[in-house]
């Protein structure tokens, strides 16, 4: 055999990998079933699926340990996304209220709210990945995700999904009947956004929903109606405004993929605008700020809320868009997560100050 038809063969071969080999986190079900494990080993020089040795996930029984990359248990920084926008709320909600809400009442919302955001996003992510298997072993940062490496079927990952919805239902019981109309609402925006990805170029203008409707939720739980004639107008500009926000960090996270995905066909802003991509999210931003100063023109909100959530905002807005380099992974990576703290502290950090000098 020739040189070429070597390397070849061993190019093929390493594509695979048979179940009957012992791997981890492939059950052993599968391995008697002689499934094909799909993108675990060394493919076009790409590293093989290493399991964690260090932090929370490499103290857990290896048979774990799939499931707890699903939810993303030692990826906190997604968390932000999920999270933040319930803070936000409950503190808009705590600002509007008729009646001044005690702050332990809005810490034990804040920490129920945490929770619930934790397994949400588990939720979320199992069925996001399980819809988007395929798509993920094309992409170099997705192709060792637990059901696209073969540790997790399809099956499993979609009951794994259904226990994660029952376990947040059960939350719901601890909230208002208002909160399970609104988690309703917000499962199915989730449950759509794998889809947007192969039908339009805007599968974050999707996303922007199920996260914005978190403040929604967050008044329901407060007892405080943010959809009355009174507070309809301020509560849809905060909504849209988080809406832009979750437009502007999202494209700049999907640059990390942006030359695998224009080869998967994944549809996204990034890829859209990836000439122009700063141009864009500089606009979003602006109309990101714009929301939140208008805000004023339909409540009462102090100085405190225009010097720190809309100033604070376009700071740090203009320093992110200017300051990321989306040629560059780890820094689109490292923008998107502390982000959220930079950008996200500084919209609530407005309301903190509002409701603070409120309760003084």
């Amino acid at each position: 055999m020739d040189t070429a038809s070597k390397t070849n063969l061993r190019s093929k071969s390493s594509s695979y990998h048979i179940a009957n080999e012992k791997l981890d986190g492939v059950p052993d079900s599968t391995v008697k079933n002689k499934t094909p494990v799909i993108s675990i080993s060394d493919v076009d020089g790409l590293p093989s699926y290493v399991p964690p040795s260090q932090g929370f996930l490499s103290i857990l029984p290896a048979a774990w340990v799939p499931y707890a990359q699903l939810m993303r248990l030692g990826k906190p920084g997604g968390l932000y996304a999920f999270y933040f926008p319930y803070v936000q709320g409950l503190l808009y909600a705590a600002c509007i209220a008729n009646n001044t809400i005690s702050p332990s009442r809005l810490l034990r919302e804040s920490l129920l709210f945490l929770l619930g955001s934790i397994i949400l996003r588990g939720a979320a992510c199992t069925w996001n990945d399980n819809m988007d298997q395929d798509l993920d072993r094309k992409v170099a940062r997705c192709r060792l995700r637990p059901i696209a490496r073969g540790a997790v079927s399809s099956a499993q990952g979609h009951l794994f999904t259904v226990g994660q919805t029952l376990v947040g239902s059960a939350l719901l019981t601890l909230l208002p009947l208002e909160c399970a109309y609104d988690a309703i609402l917000i499962t199915l925006l989730f449950a759509i956004y794998p889809f947007g990805k192969r039908f339009t170029n805007y599968p974050q203008f999707i996303l922007g929903f199920p996260f914005a409707s978190a403040i929604v939720m967050s008044c329901h739980a407060l007892g405080v109606d943010p959809l009355t004639s009174k507070t309809s107008p301020s509560t849809i500009c905060l909504v849209l405004a988080n809406v832009a926000w979750t437009m502007v960090y999202d494209t700049i996270y999907a640059h990390q993929d942006i030359k695998d995905d224009v080869t998967a066909g994944v549809k996204s802003m990034a890829v859209r605008f990836k000439d122009s991509t700063k141009l864009i999210t500089s606009v979003l931003g602006a109309v990101q700020v714009s929301l939140l100063v208008a805000v004023v023109a339909f409540i009462d909100m102090s100085r405190l809320y225009l010097a720190f959530t809309c100033g604070g905002t376009a700071i740090s807005l203009a320093s992110m868009i200017g300051r990321v380099d989306l040629g560059k992974p780890a820094s689109c990576a490292w923008w998107f997560k502390w982000g959220f703290w930079i950008v996200g502290g500084a919209m609530m950090s407005g309301l903190l100050a509002q409701y603070s000098a409120r309760l003084a």
